[in-house]
């Protein structure tokens, strides 16, 4: 009887064990769940490549954040034309377009019921103009997707029209604001303005691609943008919003950290807030001024996708976002090419700024190297040796083609529409009867760290573009190494020969 009571009590003893067992292994496989972007991010992901019209009352008064102070009567472009600006982008191979339409100054380009300062009040076409709706009107002409430029946390005019001082930018304008906002009166009559002129911005002219929120979920503004953010769920679903679905890399440089997860882990656990730092992040030196200086690498098991999105004024011409005389010149086609591989080529998008001067047109030099950019990206990648172009899942894939050709580039695409995988991975050419690793020769003589200046085979995500010693051969395959979970999904592999450009 004993014996029996011992063998009972060791069958409990396992049934406990197993079931503590399958507890720990389900809790394992929700640990391990990967997040997806939504069909809009997917698409946004598709465009890689934007272009940032920066314009409005800044480009007559040589200001870049705008202080609030400048008269309308001041904006008065004579020749503008915002079909010029969307050709432009084009021909840049730029797929969707964003204009400032309120910068950080307060000043609308387009005559908003909200406020006296617009181009209602401007010598602009007697007042009658609207340049959100010609900007509009062109992108969809000329089959530009559109996207929109606010920035609801920081309006100078609305927040700071009490102060008579010098208003600069950085902390003594936040300080500036945080007394102001001490006005609960005040405070309110702020967010209303933001409310409604991001109503008349997403109702007045119809579908809206895209919103780059600038500064979006600053701390401290969350009772500004948390609003903001459902305001826009409710009125444009289909927009994608920079914040919640899109996020900066930490500098406007055109630097993107590498290896790079989109998927995030927030500051508060929802999908209000900043991506939160890994043990690893980092800040970096402020970059003209910028708010969000956060270097975030993402977080593989990350709960919220987040594309990660490049702004480029620097690395595409001198000089400010802002058009100055005698200092907004482009930068070389070298550097071009480099800022595309180091963007775009590590699974980023690039928003690249091409300002219009105050006539309203994008300047003829800018125009010349914006078109030569995108000339040159098609020679390189418009005609693959060959190509996989069907989803394969698979810890091995093989792209072969007839004859036997030189090589020095490889494109990988994840299937992100099911997650990010892989972690590590290595190319390999087959040569002499056996399989070779292909050398990585990615180099980025700009990055410094935290961005990777010899950048390997990690993550893929959208896409990676590895330059690799060139090799002549008729079959490469790749190998992942690496999965945080289950089997990769590769949706696309190409090879090029392309000239060495640094």
């Amino acid at each position: 009887m004993k014996m029996y009571k011992n063998i009972k009590q060791i069958f409990i003893v396992i049934f406990v064990l197993i079931c503590f067992a399958c507890k720990n292994e389900k809790q394992e496989k929700q640990t391990l769940t990967l997040a997806k972007p939504s069909k809009k991010q997917i698409e946004f992901a598709d465009w890689e490549v934007g272009a940032f019209f920066h314009f409005g009352l800044n480009v007559f008064t040589g200001q870049e954040h705008g202080d609030g102070k400048e008269p309308p009567s001041k904006f008065n472009p004579t020749e503008l034309d915002a079909e010029q600006w969307v050709l432009t982008a084009k021909s840049m191979g730029a797929k969707y377009g964003c204009l400032t339409v309120r910068h950080e100054g307060g000043f609308c380009l387009w005559p908003s019921k909200t406020t006296e300062y617009t181009i209602a009040n401007s010598p602009y076409k007697d007042g009658k103009g609207d340049i959100a709706r010609e900007f509009v009107e062109a992108c969809r002409k000329h089959g530009l997707k559109v996207g929109f430029y606010h920035t609801s946390s920081h309006d100078a005019y609305h927040a700071l029209s009490w102060y008579k001082g010098e208003i600069g930018w950085g902390k003594s304008r936040d300080s500036l604001v945080e007394i102001a906002f001490r006005d609960e009166k005040l405070k309110s009559k702020y967010l209303e303005v933001q409310m409604e002129q991001m109503r008349e911005l997403l109702t007045n002219y119809g579908q809206i691609d895209f919103m780059w929120s600038d500064h979006w979920g600053a701390p401290g503004s969350e009772h500004i943008w948390n609003p903001i953010t459902d305001l826009v769920a409710e009125f444009q679903p289909n927009m994608v919003f920079m914040g919640p679905e899109t996020w900066v890399p930490g500098n406007e440089s055109g630097l993107v950290v590498y290896p790079m997860w989109n998927a995030v882990n927030t500051v508060d656990g929802t999908n209000y807030t900043r991506p939160a730092p890994n043990s690893n992040d980092s800040a970096v030196e402020n970059d003209y001024g910028l708010l969000e200086n956060e270097v975030r690498t993402g977080h593989p098991l990350g709960e919220f996708w987040r594309v990660r999105e490049c702004t480029t004024h620097w690395a595409f011409h001198k000089g400010g976002w802002f058009w100055h005389p005698e200092v907004t010149l482009p930068r070389t086609l070298n550097e071009h090419i480099d800022l595309y591989y180091r963007t775009v080529g590590l699974g980023a998008n690039t928003i690249i700024n091409l300002p219009p001067d105050d006539r309203g047109l994008v300047p003829d030099t800018i125009v010349v190297a914006a078109k030569r950019f995108g000339d040159e990206i098609k020679k390189r990648f418009a005609n693959p040796i060959a190509e996989l172009s069907e989803i394969k899942k698979s810890d091995i894939v093989e792209l072969t083609w007839k004859e036997s050709q030189e090589i020095n580039t490889v494109v990988l695409m994840e299937n992100i529409a099911n997650g990010q995988r892989v972690a590590k991975y290595t190319l390999e050419a087959f040569l002499d009867g056996k399989w070779e690793e292909l050398k990585p020769v990615n180099y980025f003589p700009t990055a410094k760290k935290p961005y990777n200046k010899i950048p390997g085979y990690e993550t893929i995500g959208h896409k990676k573009i590895d330059r690799v010693e060139s090799i002549k051969t008729d079959r490469i395959r790749f190998k992942c190494l690496k999965s945080i979970e289950g089997t990769p999904e590769i949706r696309k592999i190409q090879v090029f020969k392309c000239e060495p450009y640094n």
